[in-house]
């Protein structure tokens, strides 16, 4: 009669310290701020350039 064997293979949080788990999670928080901050200058970059344009925009003024 065959025998039958069994592996029982750990899970990743087994195997994964807590305190790598806080550091993961803290760099990948900073590593999303850091993309924030990234994006929020571009967007402010763009609104300064529309605040400019408008300012070159020709007005048509009546002398009669």
């Amino acid at each position: 009669m065959p025998k039958e064997v069994k592996i029982r293979i750990p899970t990743p949080n087994e195997v994964v310290p807590e305190e790598f788990k806080s550091h993961m999670l803290n760099a990948y928080k900073e590593f999303l701020l850091a993309m924030r901050s990234l994006i929020d200058e571009s967007l402010k970059k763009i609104e300064e350039l529309e605040a400019k344009e408008k300012k070159k925009e020709i007005k048509k003024i009546d002398v009669s």
